[in-house]
């Protein structure tokens, strides 16, 4: 077994290991264990750090890929299915190695974090116990090399997500709060596993490779409609976890969970496995299905912004923007922006991650206060985290000298490419709705700046009616402190906050501020070849074939057809410029080949939505020339659409909530009058059969049966006299026989 195999399945099983020792043994150990929390994501995160080290930095090769499976489960020979066995594996490659090292990192500085935060809380044991478990399921989605074991791993996530949004189970938007992220993730899972099942019919494997191989040389035996519709049921798999419309409705209300959980949830793991499984089945896709992907993405990065502009509670506006940069990666994969989708999850992993935990410092010094709207003039109070929070929203809302810049901007031009090479039309909604959201996104993130750091203390207009309670607030803490001075959060609440800052800088990623592309996240991501060859009726492919690089299998399409010569070469030219060691199919050659040529276009177009962003919100919160409350007055109705999230609630309330009970109601009544009416009257009819069956045995049979039993008893009685024994009586009775004999004859003589 290669030695990163080895450490990657130490890596996964030591956040399962803080889990077991945190959730039996806690009360037994000093400060409920939270040092054995702290210290083993530790550990795993410095061995991902050493794995990212051998495979980004000493074989800087984007081919580069390990892997090691066994068979889990053996079936032998199952009629209908042949040979069938379930293996289970790991891959290591440039984009595990990567998540690896995000993911434990976040993970760590979440637990550091919450020594500070949930210090005092009663159940503060279990709280680390649940990021172990929460952890464990994340990293087993990112080492899996086939669909059956992301999915078991992806199910834990669920669970894991469940325990801690829901951690606060005593108050009822919390238990409300778990059930409905539950219950909309299923429904996305449910697709997922539909369209699992539809690649297993077809090639009786759920190990990735081996799918893009038979992919490739055309094995899949349906049409291109059930590939895309596999691809899109895979696709509803991330739009339930990365929240997505239309199932973005949980990730908001996910809020009840501790300001760390939304931390690790909105950053590193939950909705990051969304994304990151669609990155995984990418090769998966047809154009159609990319289409229906770049449209979802579009359009909620595009909705969840525009909810964020008006609302009050700082971690529900970080909440919308959550979902709002998840449509721009989701938006970036169906665009074809591939590496510039995988760039922007871990860029934004960081910067959110930051203000995240910035926000619950602001709740923990603000005594559990989230409405922005009595806060004002911390930036002197809380240096320190008016510093982190602010960089990281510089991040957030694009700025150059940021990682937010970098990856956003490539997304940008990605969509500018696609709309070009796709002829325009309705496809240039996709930009359009992109850099307009980067505009709402500079405004509401100027916004909660403005509101929580600038200005004066607005706590004394408070009404004192208003009992606005932090949905994180927990029994170590009370508003009896409310009297104390706001101040800075300790140490081990403040480091993770700069070490997450630090990260959200341009040089981590590229030496060039203005292109990502030259930095070394873009050249050891490689574009993923889309398999034409396995696409049937696409007549624009005369040949493919499958060849083996000395790392792994890619694919390389050769395109005999004229009409894509400019394609192909743009395609090798992109290749080369990224270290890439294959070419794409025409359509994304030339997607890559625009968007290439379209970097700066969006650098201009989006540097100037951004300055529009921040330019607006300064006139209305920083110079007042436009008041906020005379404006929601006067737009009124469009206010409400937005406080109010587009009615979405509200909607599924009226239609698919109220329908289930409607249609449950329905079946109940025909349950209850027609199947049981069926089954009562079916008993009747059997009780009063059986009633009258019983009659006739009692009075008919019974009484014949009886009848014929007395008579022989009374004939018996009768013979039973006659039978004496004596010898004088039996003559007297023959002579009596005798007589009456000879009477009888004589009488029949006489007449």
């Amino acid at each position: 077994m290669h030695s990163l195999i080895q450490l990657s399945i130490v890596v996964l099983l030591l956040p399962l290991l803080s889990f077991v020792i945190l959730i039996f043994f806690n009360r037994r150990l000093p400060r409920r264990g939270d040092f054995v929390g702290v210290g083993i994501l530790g550990t795993a995160f410095a061995l991902s750090l050493y794995i990212f080290w051998q495979v980004i930095v000493q074989a800087y090769d984007p081919a580069f890929r390990v892997a090691w499976d066994f068979t889990w489960i053996d079936l032998g020979n199952v009629p209908g299915l042949g040979h069938l066995e379930i293996k289970m594996g790991i891959v290591i490659d440039n984009i595990a190695s990567i998540m690896l090292s995000m993911v434990t990192l976040i993970s760590f500085l979440v637990h550091l974090y919450s020594t500070g935060y949930m210090a005092g809380d009663k159940n503060y044991g279990r709280f680390f116990a649940y990021l172990g478990i929460f952890t464990f399921s994340m990293l087993g989605i990112i080492l899996s090399d086939n669909l059956f074991a992301i999915y078991i791993f992806w199910e834990l996530v669920g669970l894991s997500s469940y325990l801690l949004i829901g951690f606060f189970f005593e108050k009822e938007s919390a238990a409300d709060a778990q059930k409905k992220a539950f219950l909309a993730n299923r429904i996305g899972d449910i697709g997922m596993w539909l369209g699992i099942l539809i690649l297993y019919s077809q090639f009786h494997t759920f190990n990735y490779q081996e799918i893009y191989a038979n992919l490739a040389a055309g094995k899949f035996a349906l049409s291109n409609g059930w590939l895309t519709a596999a691809g899109i049921l895979l696709f509803m798999g991330c739009v339930g976890k990365s929240a997505q419309f239309p199932l973005h409705v949980w990730l908001p209300d996910a809020m009840e969970g501790p300001t760390p959980v939304s931390a690790l949830i909105h950053a590193a793991t939950m909705v990051a496995a969304g994304v990151y499984f669609v990155a995984r089945i990418f090769v998966v896709l047809t154009p159609d299905a990319l289409h229906v992907i770049a449209f979802v993405g579009a359009f909620t990065a595009f909705m969840a912004a525009t909810i964020a502009i008006t609302q009050h509670d700082i971690k529900r506006v970080l909440a919308y923007s959550t979902v709002s940069q998840l449509g721009y990666m989701v938006l970036g994969l169906g665009v074809g922006a591939y590496s510039a989708s995988l760039f922007h999850l871990v860029t934004h992993a960081f910067f959110k991650a930051c203000l995240f935990l910035g926000s619950g410092a602001i709740i923990h010094a603000m005594h559990h206060e989230q409405d922005m709207r009595w806060m004002g003039g911390l930036r002197k109070q809380m240096p320190w985290t008016f510093a982190t929070f602010t960089l990281a929203t510089l991040a957030l809302a694009g700025l150059p000298l940021t990682s937010g810049f970098l990856s956003k901007d490539a997304i940008l031009a990605g969509a500018i490419g696609f709309a070009q090479v796709e002829g325009g039309g309705i496809f240039y909604l996709i930009p359009f709705l992109g850099f307009f959201s980067a505009m709402l996104t500079a405004f509401y993130m100027g916004r909660q700046i403005w509101l929580v750091f600038f200005g004066e203390s607005r706590t004394h207009l408070k009404p004192a009616d208003d009992h606005h309670h932090s949905h994180d607030a927990h029994s170590g803490h009370d508003d009896a402190h409310a009297h104390h001075g706001v101040h800075e959060v300790e140490w081990n609440m403040r480091a993770p906050l700069v070490i997450l800052a630090a990260l959200s800088i341009f040089f981590v990623y590229s030496p060039d501020p203005l292109d990502g592309a030259k930095g070394w996240f873009m050249k050891m991501i490689p574009t993923p070849s889309t398999v034409v060859g396995s696409y049937q009726n696409h007549s624009d492919i005369l040949h493919a074939e499958v060849i083996k690089t000395s790392h792994e299998e890619n694919v390389v399409v050769e395109h005999q057809n004229n009409k894509h010569d400019a394609a192909a070469n743009a395609t090798s030219q992109t290749s080369t410029e990224h270290g890439e060691h294959f070419y794409a199919d025409p359509r994304q050659a030339a997607v890559i080949h625009a968007g290439h040529g379209a970097h700066y276009t969006a650098i201009y177009i989006s540097s100037v939505m951004v300055i529009l962003g921040i330019g607006l919100a300064c006139v209305v919160y920083v110079f007042n020339i436009i008041d906020p409350e005379k404006t929601a007055h006067a737009i009124r109705p469009l206010y409400l659409f937005s406080f109010n999230k587009w009615y979405w609630d509200e909607i599924y309330q009226a239609t698919f909530i109220r329908g289930s009970v409607i249609i449950a109601k329905m079946l109940s009544w025909f349950d209850t009058h027609v199947v049981d009416g069926i089954v009562n009257g079916v008993a009747t009819i059997v009780r009063n059969f059986a009633f009258l069956n019983n009659s006739f045995d009692k009075h008919v049979v019974d009484g014949l049966v009886n009848f014929t039993a007395f008579t022989i008893n009374t004939t018996g009685g009768l013979l039973k006299k006659l039978q004496t024994g004596k010898v004088q009586t039996y003559i007297v009775m023959l002579i009596f026989v005798v007589f009456g004999y000879f009477v009888f004859y004589f009488s029949r003589l006489v007449y």
